[in-house]
């Protein structure tokens, strides 16, 4: 069976890599999920010191040699990817200011590979719902993971726990938990 492959933007990546070892090209569940980032992942990570600093562990060699593998694009779906990322950028500088150029640069792949992508940032689902991007939370892959048997509730109470201390909760945090999980995961 083909992988199930979903996009993780660096966002969602970052909440998720440091607890979930291996996280990027490893297949799960019946459907063979597959996440992976794409390459301007580590731009965003090398080029911001913020995120070097608060994600220094991002930086150590496994995670980026984990990251270094990404999806295979044709050089069709290259010519494809940039005339999507162009639309949706022109969307983003005439409607929808917020997005970076990296959000529009994942919803373009995502729009012609027909992968979804997994974010919180409300500004790129807000941008994937006006395209018919399929995106997801965090959270939701979590749940996904759960339902897969991957990780355990154990092990997302653990994570959460880890967010709310880190102070990086996802927007729409406490609603999309109680959500998501039906109050299976206490919240912090």
């Amino acid at each position: 069976m083909p992988q199930s492959k979903i996009l993780t933007d660096t966002n969602s990546y970052l909440r998720l890599a440091h607890s979930i070892r291996p996280l990027l090209c490893i297949e799960f569940g019946d459907k063979n999920y597959c996440l992976y980032v794409l390459p301007e992942t580590n731009s965003e990570i090398q080029k911001s010191s913020r995120l070097k600093t608060k994600f220094f562990w991002a930086l150590e060699k496994e995670h980026c040699d984990e990251r270094s593998q990404t999806v295979t694009v044709s050089r069709q779906q290259r010519k494809l990817i940039a005339d999507a990322y162009s639309f949706i950028w022109d969307h983003v500088e005439s409607e929808l200011p917020g997005p970076s150029r990296v959000d529009a640069i994942y919803l373009a792949h995502s729009y012609v590979l027909g992968l979804p992508v997994v974010t919180d940032d409300r500004d790129m689902h807000l941008l994937a719902q006006a395209f018919d991007i399929k995106t997801q939370k965090t959270l939701d892959l979590l749940k996904l993971m759960v339902d897969s048997a991957h990780i355990t509730l154990n092990s997302v109470t653990a994570l959460v726990q880890y967010w709310h201390y880190n102070k990086d909760t996802p927007a729409d945090f406490q609603i999309d938990l109680s959500r998501i999980f039906e109050n299976q995961i206490p919240h912090p």
